[in-house]
């Protein structure tokens, strides 16, 4: 049995929105050698239903029967659930680029002695659209 190299954990509540965009980053990455873990918190609003609508062999998804207010990562990784070379964390509300996963596989196996790397962000609003005045919460101090 193959071993992914990465293990994305995807934590999902009440996203139904975004969650098809969010997924579809993650599936048509340029780099191809992981999981995709999908933990939803007992969300409300559909987003299981599309979580369970993918058939792809790389995704592994578990719901919460009662909202637990998180915790899902550390519960997947503690449980045994994960065990790649490296964690990617994703929420169910962000979009990656194509290449991310791709160049921080790159960098981290060019880099043994790191062990965690993070990126740089394009703020997005509600309706997709950039946010790129520099007021925006999350931008402050980039």
């Amino acid at each position: 049995m193959h071993l992914p190299k990465v293990s994305v954990i995807l934590t999902s509540y009440n996203h139904a929105k975004y969650l098809r965009d969010c997924i579809e980053s993650v599936l048509n990455q340029t780099y191809s050698d992981f999981e995709l873990i999908i933990g939803d918190d007992a969300s409300t609003d559909g987003s299981w239903d599309i979580i369970q609508s993918y058939t792809d062999p790389r995704i592994h998804a578990y719901r919460h029967e009662t909202n637990r207010m998180g915790g899902i990562i550390n519960e997947l990784v503690l449980s045994g659930r994960v065990s790649s070379d490296y964690i990617a964390i994703h929420s169910s509300d962000d979009i990656w680029e194509p290449q991310k996963l791709e160049k921080q596989v790159a960098f981290l196996d060019a880099h043994a002695h790191i062990g965690a790397i993070f990126t740089n962000v394009s703020i997005i609003g509600e309706e997709s659209e950039l946010l790129a005045d520099g007021t925006h919460p999350y931008q402050i101090g980039f």
